[in-house]
This record gives structure tokens, C-alpha cells and sequence, in this order.
């Protein structure tokens, strides 16, 4: 009898232990998951920002760098979709352009294809008609509004976007670089803490952390900007999702987690 009762017991505690493996390795993998699904809404929301960036510098020669009014924008105004002739060339006028084109150079039927169109409008035979399209339906956005938060976890937080002039010596023009940043805490927010922590620790150690503000800065620069800026500490502890950069002008609108 005693030996029965011991091996119900042990069999008792062996699903016991199964269940708790079984936990833990399905624990992790949704947490993974609810990771993933929520970092892609928030690349989705940054790379739409983006966009709208890149229409208001065509506009305008320059990024934006308050997220209001890139909004405003972005509700507001249009940008060019695409460009069509008012018509197709006929065939007399397409073999009268090629042989005019070819006698300029030895030029190849592709290439003479391709120089046509703008050959036909610098000499008024096309006209080229611009279509125009809302920035908002551009970047694929219903509510412009929202373009500014973070789309998941803390409700209603803002995306971070800063902007930094910075002079070619070169060319002795100002660009104006901008990035713009959603935290791990804010978009993760919900999940088990204690999981969310270590994934920050992984993250410090794979080089996601933000790089100091200043890092490239001199020592006028620092002097000039530094009330304006973050103490070391809180942006040493900075971890999450970010495209652009305020203080690389190669940085093309990349985000930090192509690295």
C-alpha cells in the first residue's frame, strides 16, 4: 500500500514538473511573440513618420523637427504622387524624335527610349501633368493624429522627436538631421516586468542602448545646447526603437534595429 501511495506521489510530482517546464517555455515564447507584434507597430508608426518626413523635406528643403507640426502637415497638405503625360507620342513624332536623338550620339535603342519623354516635353510636343495625393493617404494613414504616439502599450505618449542643425563646412549649408524614438517601457508597458527587464539588459549589451547626445559634439556646441539636453544618466539608460540620427549625417533615416 505504501509503495502504491509513493508512486502516485511521484507520478503526482513528475506532471508537476512537466507542467511547469511546459509553463515556462510557452511563457516565453508568447512573451516573444507580444515582443515582436509590438515592436513591429512601433517600426510600422516610426517608418510612416519617416515618410511624412521625407514629403515635408521635398516641400520644404528641410525635416521637420516638431511632431505637431508634422502632423499639421501631414493632415494638410499633398505631395506628389506620380507624374503622367497628357498623351502618348504618335508614331511619326516617336520616329521623328529617335532619329534626332540618335544623330546626337551612338546611343543605344534603350537609352534613345528612355531620353524621349523628356526630349517630347522640352519641345512642347508632351506635356507632363503632376497627380497629387494627401500625405496622409501617401503613407498609408487614416487618422493623422496618431501619427505622433506611440501605437501600443502606455495610452496616449508621444513619440520623441528631436532635430539638430548642423553646418557643412564644405558647402557652408545648415542640414537639419532629425530622429525620432519610441522607449521600451512605454511600448512594452503590461507585459511581466521582470521578463521586460531582462530583454533591456540583452538590449544594453547588443548596442541598442541611444549613444549620448552629445557624443559628437564640441565643446562650444555642448556649452550652447546642454540645458536643453538630458542628463547623461537618463540617456545612458535609454533603451528602444529609433530611426534617424541627430548626430550622424550618414544615417539616411535608418533604424537602430538593422544594426
Amino acid at each position: 500500500m505504501n509503495k502504491k501511495i509513493i508512486v502516485i506521489v511521484l507520478a503526482f510530482i513528475a506532471v508537476l514538473m512537466f507542467g511547469a517546464c511546459f509553463w515556462s517555455i510557452y511563457s516565453d515564447i508568447r512573451f516573444e511573440n507580444q515582443v515582436e507584434e509590438r515592436e513591429n507597430a512601433v517600426k510600422a508608426r516610426l517608418k510612416q513618420i519617416r515618410d511624412a518626413e521625407d514629403s515635408y523635406r521635398m516641400k520644404y528643403k528641410h525635416y521637420c523637427g516638431d511632431i505637431d507640426s508634422l502632423v499639421d502637415f501631414v493632415k494638410n497638405e499633398k505631395s506628389i504622387k506620380d507624374t503622367q503625360m497628357d498623351r502618348e507620342l504618335t508614331d511619326d513624332e516617336y520616329e521623328a524624335l529617335s532619329k534626332e536623338i540618335a544623330s546626337e550620339g551612338n546611343y543605344t535603342d534603350d537609352e534613345i527610349k528612355k531620353m524621349l519623354p523628356e526630349r517630347a516635353i522640352k519641345k512642347g510636343i508632351l506635356h507632363e501633368d503632376t497627380v497629387w495625393e494627401s500625405v496622409s493617404a501617401m503613407i498609408g494613414l487614416q487618422n493623422a493624429d496618431s501619427l505622433k504616439l506611440v501605437p501600443c502599450g502606455k495610452e496616449n505618449v508621444i513619440i520623441d522627436l528631436r532635430k539638430r542643425d548642423v553646418l557643412d563646412l564644405k558647402t557652408a549649408e545648415i542640414t537639419t538631421l532629425v530622429e525620432f524614438r519610441a522607449n521600451i517601457d512605454d511600448y512594452l508597458d503590461g507585459l511581466e516586468q521582470k521578463r521586460v527587464d531582462n530583454l533591456k539588459h540583452d538590449r544594453k549589451d547588443q548596442g541598442m542602448e541611444m549613444q549620448s547626445l552629445w557624443a559628437d559634439l564640441s565643446e562650444e556646441e555642448f556649452d550652447s545646447v546642454k540645458a536643453l539636453l538630458p542628463t547623461r544618466s537618463q540617456e545612458d539608460r535609454w533603451i528602444g526603437l529609433r530611426m534617424g540620427d541627430v548626430n550622424d549625417t550618414s544615417n539616411k533615416m535608418a533604424g537602430n534595429w538593422k544594426k
